[in-house]
């Protein structure tokens, strides 16, 4: 998924409520986390860009009982950009990408490498972590997550969102990195209405790193 302008001029006009889900819409919706998302811009939704995998714990239609969406590995995210949207820009939901075994299809082969752990006890976070490069997202009421393992944000910029970043809990990297944050910025212009500098770290039993 690289390179679509998704633009809303106004968030209510493209959250409907057809399908009787309200609040649960974004311009780029994923549940196929191995899909790569670069140098997208989206604006105007009611989330930007939302990877909900635990809405779909067990997979939909023909996959169903045959994924697992929380625990599957982001492909490449790098680059994109999301503002003004009412919701969420970015919003990673609650995953934790694991050492899953696929068939050529990405069916699971073994359910049992979606657990969090593998059968002698070793942390099955994935090795190495997912990143997140290069993201920039303004004018949003937050960007992040609730609960997220395993993937690094690097390069990220945040410009007058509300909460620029908000991320409830987190853990330990599986493959030893220290940061969870590294070389991004989180900004914010007084002489603008729109946002606060503020943000929502994670508690739990881990250490949280930020680098530069």
């Amino acid at each position: 998924i690289k390179q679509n302008v998704v633009i809303c001029s106004w968030w209510q006009f493209c959250s409907v409520n057809w399908i009787a889900n309200v609040g649960l819409h974004a311009g780029i919706f994923l549940i196929g986390m191995t899909n790569d998302l670069i140098e997208n811009r989206v604006a105007g939704h009611e989330n930007c860009l939302w990877t909900p995998g635990g809405a779909r714990g067990d997979g939909h239609g023909a996959a169903l009982g045959k994924v697992c969406p929380q625990y599957t590995p982001f492909g490449e995210i790098r680059g994109n950009v999301n503002h003004d949207c009412q919701r969420f820009g970015l919003y990673l939901d609650n995953q934790f990408p694991r050492n899953i075994e696929r068939d050529a299809d990405g069916y699971v082969t073994d359910k049992a490498s979606c657990q969090e752990f593998t059968a002698d006890g070793v942390d099955n976070g994935l090795r190495p972590a997912n990143v997140v490069k290069d993201e920039f997202d303004w004018h949003n009421m937050f960007v992040g997550q609730y609960n997220l393992g395993d993937i690094q944000f690097d390069g990220y910029t945040g410009v007058n969102n509300h909460h620029s970043m908000y991320w409830k809990s987190a853990k330990n990297f599986a493959d030893g990195c220290l940061w969870h944050i590294k070389d991004s910025r989180f900004l914010n212009d007084r002489s603008d209405p729109h946002g606060l500098l503020f943000v929502l770290g994670p508690s739990g039993p881990h250490t949280f790193g930020i680098q530069n």
